[in-house]
């Protein structure tokens, strides 16, 4: 897992970066400002944002705001030293995984990099399904959308189609969360979502997957906690 760590202050970014490198063993990548923050995100596959809120010269939350919209599937924990003077206003632009407020609590991040784990663990694992006496693995983020007809569930990727006697609602459990049921026949992987309107998501591909009134709400809240409406 690629954990990217923003702080103004070295000191900081560099003592969580060392905790998790050495407890966790995972990549860690450290910027202390947007500039190379971006040039990381550019350069490099981030599954979980580390940022502080107030920046020197710049704002956290507009930071990790843009960064999503580079890496839509990336997690971000901010740090804050102001309480929750700031919580209310970042939920009008993005959905955090978590705060952590200065001093750091080392016992809240450990909390915190166990959910993402579990995250990436689902999101690289292998989706399971057997079909006319055939077993298959799928790679869960390679899915674009999962399609119910009659007794027979389609799970579309990029490059083909299978299928399997399964019920849609057996899917959620072992799918992340950046998928969701928008539909009574449809559940969408926020990833390959390209735009989303009133009755619809228009995916990268081009497909078009319906939004049902009673799925609606669950629709909306998926592309604001990926995309920050």
């Amino acid at each position: 897992m690629n954990i990217l760590v923003c702080d103004d202050d070295f000191s900081i970014a560099n003592s969580i970066a060392k905790y998790i490198k050495n407890k966790f063993k995972h990549e860690v990548f450290v910027s202390i400002n947007r500039e190379e923050a971006l040039n990381v995100i550019h350069s490099e596959n981030i599954d979980l944002l580390i940022i502080d809120i107030v920046l020197k010269d710049d704002n956290g939350i507009l930071l990790a705001e843009d960064i999503q919209k580079i890496q839509p599937n990336i997690k971000t924990i901010f740090i804050t030293g102001y309480g929750n003077v700031y919580y209310e206003n970042i939920y009008e632009h993005i959905a955090p995984q978590g705060f952590l407020e200065k001093p750091i609590q080392y016992n809240i991040l450990n909390f915190f990099i166990k959910q993402a784990e579990n995250e990436y663990k689902k999101k690289t694992a292998k989706l399971k399904i057997s079909y006319d006496f055939k077993e298959y693995l799928i790679t869960v983020d390679d899915i674009l959308y999962i399609q119910s007809s009659k007794r027979v569930c389609e799970i579309i990727t990029n490059d083909k189609t299978y299928r399997c006697y399964k019920k849609l609602s057996d899917f959620p459990k072992e799918l992340p969360e950046y998928f969701a049921r928008c539909h009574q026949s449809y559940i969408v992987n926020a990833k390959y979502i390209a735009s989303y309107q009133s009755g619809q998501f228009t995916l990268t591909t081009g497909s078009i997957i319906p939004i049902s009134d009673s799925y609606a709400k669950n629709a909306k809240n998926l592309y604001l906690m990926n995309f920050g409406g």
